[in-house]
């Protein structure tokens, strides 16, 4: 079932559960992703970066998210995650995702709103959902040494809601992108007072080696949405290398990757509805 970020997050994030997101490199990763959720019976986001969207071409990726989603009764979000570029938001939006990620967190605050509210304003029109940042989330784990000064102020999460109308938001409460060398500390105090500041559902980067606990904490405290991407890639890309090694054919070793990404995906989804 296609379905947006609109339809799907309130409701979790007023029961206190979320919905997870996971990237896809391949086509054959979506289907890995679309048959996990739907075994399990639990909806699922499938979401790619720009480089993906651009790599794989829209139409491709929505063609085959559509012959899946269309076929299954389990809800499935088409996600394009981190874009800087209002080119590839078109490009998201003209091939037929449901839903749209604009990150202008680097930008002063008053050109993220601007740029952010243009992107609601179209994906709107066109019945999609949008998820806006403020705060910065780092690119990698290094980045952590000195991550306060990017840290998402609450009030200024109000403020950002309230001018942009986002219907997610993402913040930055200690996570990063990419692997981490030590276990990360979520500022969970931080991230209840932007959760009772805001009051929509809120969104969780750098999902990737967090402890099931303290997901299940920010999970508590307002996010509804939690991102994981990186394992997911190192996953699939180790994959290939093994069984390449091996006296089988192409159609073999993408397989191998997609079989693997499913049954990981799969655990990832019953950790969180343990």
């Amino acid at each position: 079932m296609e379905i947006t970020l609109k339809e799907i997050l309130p409701p979790a994030y007023r029961e206190h559960r979320a919905i997870l997101h996971f990237n896809i490199h391949t086509l054959e990763d979506i289907e890995g992703v679309v048959e996990a959720g739907y075994e399990l019976d639990l909806p699922v986001i499938v979401a790619c970066t720009p480089r993906v969207l651009n790599t794989l071409g829209g139409r491709s990726i929505v063609g085959v998210y559509r012959s899946l989603a269309d076929y299954c009764s389990t809800p499935v979000v088409l996600h394009l995650d981190h874009t800087t570029e209002l080119r590839d938001i078109w490009r998201a939006i003209s091939s037929g995702f449901t839903s749209v990620m604009i990150d202008g967190s680097r930008l002063p605050y008053e050109e993220n709103v601007q740029l952010t509210r243009t992107v609601v304003e179209v994906a709107r029109a066109a019945g999609i959902s949008v998820e806006g940042e403020i705060g910065a989330v780092p690119g990698k784990e290094d980045d952590l040494k000195d991550y306060s000064k990017d840290l998402t102020d609450p009030d200024m999460a109000y403020s950002f809601v309230l001018e942009t109308e986002v219907d997610a938001l993402a913040v930055s409460i200690g996570s990063a992108h990419g692997f981490y060398k030590e276990l990360p500390k979520l500022d969970f105090e931080r991230l209840g007072s932007i959760n009772k500041k805001v009051n929509i559902p809120l969104v969780l980067h750098g999902g990737t080696g967090i402890p099931v606990s303290d997901i299940k904490k920010a999970i508590s405290l307002g996010i509804a949405k939690v991102n994981i991407g990186t394992e997911l890639l190192a996953l699939v890309t180790e994959t290939y290398r093994e069984v390449s090694r091996l006296d089988c054919d192409a159609l073999e070793i993408v397989d191998a990757g997609k079989r693997r990404l499913k049954e990981r995906v799969k655990e990832l989804l019953l950790e969180i509805e343990r």
